[in-house]
């Protein structure tokens, strides 16, 4: 008969240790050679959530920033001009000018009429290709820009060769001959180009309807203003209200211009009130309304420049007479526009 050798109790215990070391070491090993790499990816992502918030937040309003390229697309509706849809932005760090455009760099003490004789032009040809109402607007180191042949023309952002073609009244084919420009859906914001057999009437209007001072709107036509904005008695209806706008007072027929360069928002027939209206939205979030006309001369989603005729004015509408309604809102808040026009 076998003797049956008691267990030892430590050699158990030692046994039982080796198994858990085992089993452990592996994890602890795993688990810590993990962490770096957690904290490395919480390190790289945490930018890039950051920056995708902020670009969220920010407000996309009014038109396209300057410094964008506008490529129009194939009109969307009968009247011959693109849809907002087919326009695209790119930045363009260089405007570039058209071939056989004057330049001439104002140097101290030089005169108005003197910059004039060495271009070669009529004083308004270098206002009208400049964009100046004023010729004390120049100054020393100012580039100028001129040409005998037409119009200097900038483009601006969210322009098509459409808007620009019908503003002047010249083709486009002409344009783009005039630039070498080989494909008219193909255009950059801050190109300086040729409006060949252009006149400088336009500009004229603007330098009148400015009186001759840079504000951030003109005078879309003149007259005298019997209902200045604020709060009146209601002329028709006889009740007290808050006027948004101005009156003044022209006959039926008077050609109104837009009093700042922006898109054609909206056009619409509203009998009870404005009767024949337009809408023109403006860079910064500016609106100009224009109400009781007798006709419209633009579409929607058409471009157009300051001083650009736009409208006639008329009696449409809830009106006690011919004039026409003008409207400056900054956002959806009418404010006094005596304020922003020239004195």
């Amino acid at each position: 008969m076998t003797e049956k050798k008691p267990i030892r109790k430590d050699r158990v215990l030692l046994a039982l240790l080796v198994l858990v070391a085992v089993i452990l070491i592996p994890i602890l090993l795993s688990s810590g050679g993990s962490t770096p790499t957690s904290q490395t990816t919480a390190t790289t992502t945490d930018p890039t959530d950051a920056a995708t918030g902020l670009i969220d937040v920010i407000p996309l309003t009014g038109s396209p920033t300057d410094g964008e390229t506008t490529t129009p697309g194939t009109p969307s509706t009968g009247d011959g001009l693109p849809s907002e849809e087919t326009t695209t932005e790119t930045p363009v760090t260089e405007p570039t000018t058209a071939a056989g455009v004057l330049t001439h760099v104002v140097t101290q003490g030089e005169t108005f009429a003197q910059i004039a004789s060495q271009m070669g032009v009529a004083t308004e040809q270098i206002m009208a290709d400049n964009n100046l109402v004023s010729v004390g607007e120049i100054t020393a180191g100012m580039t100028l820009y001129a040409s005998s042949d037409g119009i200097v023309h900038v483009i601006k952002s969210g322009q098509t060769l459409t808007d620009i073609s019908i503003t002047y009244g010249v083709s486009i084919d002409k344009i783009a001959r005039a630039n070498g420009i080989t494909d008219p859906g193909r255009i950059f914001a801050g190109q300086r180009i040729l409006i060949p057999g252009a006149t400088t009437n336009l500009w004229q209007a603007v330098v009148r309807l400015s009186h001759g001072q840079n504000t951030r709107f003109i005078w879309s036509l003149e007259g005298e203003i019997t209902s200045p904005f604020g709060w009146r008695i209601h002329p028709v209806l006889g009740t007290r209200h808050h006027h948004n706008g101005i009156d003044i007072d022209v006959p039926v027929g008077t050609m109104v211009r837009a009093a700042a360069p922006g898109k054609v928002q909206l056009t619409s027939e509203d009998p009870e009130g404005y009767g024949t209206m337009l809408v023109l939205q403006h860079a910064d979030g500016y609106l100009t309304i224009y109400g009781h006309l007798s006709g419209i001369l633009v579409a929607n989603g058409q471009y157009v420049e300051v001083g650009q005729p736009i409208a006639e004015s008329g009696n449409t509408g809830l009106s006690t007479g011919p004039h026409l309604h003008f409207e400056i809102r900054n956002g959806e808040f009418p404010v006094d526009p005596q304020r922003y026009l020239p004195s």
